[in-house]
């Protein structure tokens, strides 16, 4: 064990995980430890360095974190191999050396993580209380290597952790609570769900596949069906990026970010619309344009809207019969754009008592028939018309 420190300071392809946590604070420990300090630092250095393990991972596993921070590290290997998926004929051969160092760094990483609280504590000669930590022993370098061989699949840093993620001032962020919707909550709507998912397995398989526009009334489950769509595939590595109304000017930035990932993206653009002047409507154009040229090959473009032609139209716009002929040819060519697209209809009296019903069963909620109609039709009307949304709301105040 008196090698530890240097073992961890020779690390050098993966040197950021030897400045990230835990190692930043056990190395913080070790050095005081071979420095001579006293006793009473030693202990709050350790406690310091088990506190930081417990922050990071409530199983206080020491092998766990340390994965936690080689995972997310972006280092020169992982990059060369990210480099070799996206644009393999403009990336140089990995040097022989630096994929034997990986080996051995990943080796060592392994070793690290074997130690335990009582391999610490046993050469501090303390009798007294010290926090305790525990190791899973990981095999670090096969579980590394397994996460390179299928970063298309599996992901690497957030992307392997995470399902959703959202752009934030062009910045990709993950969701941490998504929506946890699946393709069993979605009642009635059977003929535009499975359209959705053909096209979304067409588009992982590498076949043809649309940017796909789902429109229609209001609380019908368009944006419901994405999501569960999405959450489908994810062990096929697609994940979902929400783009903001308000980032819709940076999207041609957001493609060339998310382009540079091996993995496959549904980029989700909720309850769209546009003024007639809105300058984003031509960014939008240009990028689905894109598609048909291959631009993007590992994004797939879905929106919803609540009308099929997303620039509004006002009265001024109707000023002259050629203006009019222009307006109607820019809402037409903006959605037509789309190569998919997917009506959603309000639910009639059958179809909102079958959602109902099935929701019910689903949660274990039973009453008769009659009072269910009874009921749900008035909750309805109160609520401006059917939908699945109201049918989701009138069986959530079932369940209080």
């Amino acid at each position: 064990m008196s090698d530890l420190l240097r073992q961890i300071d020779s690390i050098a392809l993966f040197r950021g995980v030897r400045y990230a946590e835990p190692l930043k604070s056990l190395c913080v420990f070790l050095k005081m430890r071979e420095g001579g300090h006293p006793i009473e630092e030693l202990i709050a250095s350790y406690s310091d360095f088990v506190s930081v393990l417990y922050s990071l991972r409530p199983d206080a596993d020491l092998s766990a974190a340390i994965w936690d921070a080689l995972i997310d590290d972006m280092n020169p290997y992982l990059k060369h191999r990210i480099d070799s998926i996206v644009d393999p004929e403009n990336t140089t051969k990995m040097s022989t050396l630096i994929n034997l160092t990986a080996e051995r760094e990943l080796d060592l990483l392994t070793q690290i993580g074997k130690y335990s609280s009582y391999d610490f504590k046993e050469e501090m000669y303390y009798d007294g209380y010290l926090p305790d930590f525990r190791s899973s022993a990981i095999d670090i370098k096969d579980r590394y290597m397994k996460v390179i061989e299928e970063l298309d699949k599996k992901g690497y840093g957030i992307y392997s952790r995470y399902r959703m993620f959202k752009i934030d001032r062009c910045t990709i962020v993950p969701v941490k609570h998504p929506d946890p919707i699946s393709v069993e909550d979605l009642f009635c709507y059977d003929r535009q769900r499975n359209t959705v998912i053909d096209n979304i397995k067409a588009f992982l398989s590498g076949k043809p596949a649309a940017d796909c526009l789902l429109y229609g009334v209001a609380g019908t489950g368009k944006s419901s069906t994405v999501k569960a769509a999405s959450r489908m595939f994810f062990d096929q590595g697609l994940r979902l990026v929400e783009l903001p109304k308000a980032e819709i000017g940076n999207l041609s930035e957001v493609i060339e970010m998310l382009s540079r990932i091996p993995m496959k993206f549904i980029l989700f653009i909720d309850d769209i619309s546009f003024e007639s002047n809105d300058e984003r409507i031509g960014a939008l154009k240009s990028v689905l344009e894109g598609a048909a040229s291959g631009g993007r090959k590992n994004i797939l473009i879905h929106a919803t809207s609540n009308r099929r032609h997303m620039i509004k139209e006002s009265f001024a716009d109707r000023a002259d019969e050629i203006h009019t002929s222009d307006t109607i040819s820019e809402q037409m060519s903006l959605s037509e754009r789309f190569g998919l697209r997917v009506l959603y209809e309000k639910p009639n009296k059958q179809e909102f008592l079958t959602i109902v019903k099935k929701l019910m069963e689903k949660r274990g909620i039973k009453m008769e028939d009659k009072d269910i109609e009874e009921g749900a039709e008035r909750f309805a009307l109160r609520g401006g018309g059917r939908s699945a949304r109201l049918a989701r709301q009138y069986v959530d105040s079932l369940d209080r």
